[in-house]
Order: structure tokens, then sequence, then C-alpha cells
């Protein structure tokens, strides 16, 4: 599921990203919730109340999550640029819904990939194994580099 919080679609390296809903509030990106189990929220108000099916069909449970802070140009729907702000995977969301206005508030917490808190699964952290669980991202393509050999992270 490709979404967006711009006001109309946009389109990046492809991939037709649907506007979904206004961001409401997003939680600040501290080491806590990137190293640790500390959940960061997403709040998106404004969303069809159609979509309340999704929500409870368990769409979100474990699913993983990127979160880019992206450049859309004026009078175009192609982004320019975009970094990414977070990436982890979703916990079961929260919904408020306004039955006066026929819309709903989605809440979403997301727990970073780098879960310490968990036991270790002894996963070789390395560019092959962050491949086989995320195809394209090239996270570790590079970490290794100087030293021409694996390295195995653990806690």
């Amino acid at each position: 599921m490709n979404l967006t919080d711009a006001a109309f679609d946009v389109e990046k390296d492809g991939i037709l990203y649907r506007a979904f809903g206004t961001l409401l509030a997003i939680d600040k990106i501290t080491s806590e919730n990137s190293l640790t189990s500390k959940e960061m929220s997403i709040t998106l108000s404004g969303i069809s109340m159609d979509f309340q099916d999704s929500v409870n069909s368990n769409i979100f449970r474990r699913a993983p999550l990127l979160i880019h802070k992206a450049f859309v140009p004026d009078g175009s729907n192609v982004v320019e640029e975009a970094v990414v702000y977070y990436r982890g995977f979703t916990s079961t969301p929260e919904t408020n819904i306004d039955y006066k206005s026929g819309s709903m508030a989605l809440k979403v917490s997301c727990k970073s990939i780098f879960d310490l808190d968990r036991k270790p699964s002894l996963c070789r952290a390395n560019n092959a194994t962050h491949q086989a669980y995320h195809s394209g991202d090239l996270f570790f393509a590079y970490a290794n580099q100087d030293l021409k050999d694996d390295v195995m992270w653990k806690q």
C-alpha cells in the first residue's frame, strides 16, 4: 500500500502514491525510537470511513513501513527528491471515527527495524541478509567497504 499525505496523488520512481488523508501528527524521531523498542506514532486524519474494513483486516499488523520526506515541485505530481525519514514495522492501529463528518483519524504505532530489545536472531548483519528482508534497500551496501569482510553485530 503506497500512501501520501499530499492533497493529490504523487509518483516516485514510477510508483503511484495515493492521496490518503492529512498528516495530523508524527512523533519526533529519537535514538529511543531507532535503537530500542519505544514506538513512534503517526496520526492521519480526514480518512474515509470506507478504509475501516482494511484496518479491521489486520493489514497493518507487523507490516513493513517506510516513511519518506519528499519534495514535489509546483505544478507537478512527480517527486523530485526524497529521503528516508523512518523505517520500521507497524502495530495494530487505533481509529477515532467522527460520524458527523463521515471520516476517521488513524493512529499507527511503529517499531524500528533495529529493535534491539528483542532476543537477537543471530542473523548476519550484512548486505545479503538485509537484501533478503528488504529487497532493493541499500542500507548495508557500503557498511563493510573498508573492512572487505562481513561483520556480526550483536547486542
